[in-house]
Formats: C-alpha cells, sequence, structure tokens
C-alpha cells in the first residue's frame, strides 16, 4: 500500500520567517534555520520515489504538451487577438532594455575592484587545490601511521580528518559565492540609488552583509588549514592577504552592512 503523500507546505504558516532565504548562503544543510524556512520546505517537500510513477507523470506531461499543439493555431488567433489591443511598445521594451544595461554598466564601474578580487580569489582557490592537494593527503597518511604507531588515539584522528573536510567544504562553497553576492550588492546599490522605494530595503546592504560572513568564514577555514599544515604556510598566506584585502574593501564600500538585520539569523532570541 503506497505511502500518503505529506501536504505541501503552506508558506503562509507562522513557523516560517518570512524573507529569511533572501540573505542566507544557500547552504541548507549547514543551516541551523532550514526548518524555519518556506522554501527550503518545498524543495525537501515528499515526492514519489517510485521511477515508475515519475515516468508516468513524464509521459502525461508530454502529452498533454502534445495535445495542446493541436490547438495552437486557435490559440495564436487568440493572442495575437489581444496582444493588439494590450500592445506594448518596442520602444517602451528598448527604453527598459538600455535602462538596464546603464545600471549594470554603473554597478560594475562601482564594484570593479571588489568583484575583480573576488574572481581573483575564486581562481587562487582552484590553483592552491591543483597545486597543493598532496598537502591534505599527506595530512591524512600522517594521521594513519600515528594511529598505527599509537602515537594518537582514532578518537583524535578521527577529529582531525572531520576538521579538514569541513575547512575544505567550506573553501569550497564560498569560492565562487563570494563574487555572486558583492555582484548583487553593487547592483542593488545603484537600483537603489535609482529607486528611493528601494533604498528603504537596503538589499545592497543585505547582500554585502552575506558576502562579508563568506569572507570571514573562508578566512577562518584558511586560517585552521595553514595550522594543520604548519610547515607550508606560504602557499596560503597569499590566500588569506588577498582575502583580508577584499573584507576591508567590502566594509568601505558598504558600512552600514554590519548593521543590516537579516530575518532570523541576525534577530535576538
Amino acid at each position: 500500500m503506497p505511502k500518503p503523500r505529506r501536504r505541501t507546505p503552506d508558506p503562509r504558516n507562522p513557523r516560517f520567517i518570512p524573507g529569511i532565504y533572501d540573505y542566507c548562503d544557500r547552504w541548507c544543510e549547514r543551516c541551523e534555520f532550514s526548518h524555519r524556512c518556506a522554501q527550503f520546505a518545498m524543495r525537501s517537500h515528499d515526492r514519489p520515489d517510485d521511477p515508475r510513477t515519475r515516468d508516468l507523470e513524464n509521459r502525461k506531461f508530454w502529452e498533454t504538451l502534445g495535445t495542446s499543439a493541436l490547438t495552437a493555431k486557435p490559440a495564436l488567433k487568440i493572442t495575437r487577438s489581444t496582444s493588439k489591443k494590450h500592445a506594448v511598445s518596442t520602444a517602451t521594451i528598448e527604453a527598459a532594455t538600455a535602462h538596464e544595461k546603464r545600471l549594470e554598466r554603473r554597478a560594475r564601474m562601482l564594484g570593479q575592484r571588489e568583484t575583480n578580487a573576488a574572481l581573483t580569489y575564486s581562481h587562487m582557490v582552484d590553483e592552491w587545490f591543483n597545486n597543493e592537494l598532496r598537502l591534505p593527503l599527506q595530512h591524512v597518511r600522517n594521521l594513519e601511521r600515528r594511529v598505527e604507531k599509537a602515537l594518537t588515539s582514532v578518537a583524535s584522528a578521527k577529529g582531525e580528518l572531520v576538521r579538514l573536510n569541513d575547512c575544505v567544504e567550506v573553501i569550497r562553497w564560498y569560492q565562487a559565492f563570494i563574487y555572486v553576492k558583492l555582484c548583487r550588492a553593487f547592483m542593488s546599490f545603484v537600483e537603489e540609488e535609482e529607486d528611493g522605494a528601494l533604498a528603504a530595503t537596503r538589499d545592497s546592504s543585505g547582500s554585502a552583509k552575506v558576502a562579508l560572513i563568506a569572507i570571514e568564514r573562508s578566512l577562518a577555514a584558511w586560517v585552521a588549514m595553514r595550522e594543520m599544515f604548519p610547515e607550508e604556510t606560504d602557499s596560503m598566506l597569499e590566500i588569506l592577504v588577498h582575502l583580508d584585502r577584499l573584507r576591508r574593501n567590502v566594509r568601505r564600500k558598504f558600512p552600514k552592512a554590519k548593521s543590516f538585520k537579516r530575518p532570523g539569523f541576525d534577530d535576538k532570541a
């Protein structure tokens, strides 16, 4: 007997924090508020796992799409008739497109230094793991030998491996995320300058705060990695200096980011 399907989560449920997903790092598996997030609830909502059921649903979809093609001509006539009554001029569309491009150019100019630095950092991470992968691998082998020689306990070795894995996960998760969030922060900033209503929400400060949190967590992970490999610190020192400089520049461009209150995350208990 098939299991009854759970009811679709209601985003209006008071247990969900409104807007909490607007200023998160999208790392649901590591988030302490995933149970309070409507988007996470919707994504993780139980669906039938039986491939036969999934295939049947897909077949119905394509069959429905095929049937709709038979009525395409009448539908096109209706669409054309409606579009004549509610026509949007080409000039209006072109003006909106030009306005968007102008905002994008301003955002790129305003945040060129910081976004380029974030992009450079992403490349530096790839380069480090390509060139220095031997370090974590050697660290694992050293732990194995220490356990074999009873120089360290199994529990201690496992704890060290978990720590190493956590550092790598943090670095890799935020590697490109910092650049993406900074691009959004600068784009929001120029939009807020154009529209006073948007300025009241200060999405730019919120996005910049998330980027800063990602930078700070990445810094902490690199510092921990440096402590694990004290004999090979030069390869990480350049990355640490680069990230710290980026953090200071972002703080300077977005002085209100620190005081921005993210729904849920920064609310007082």
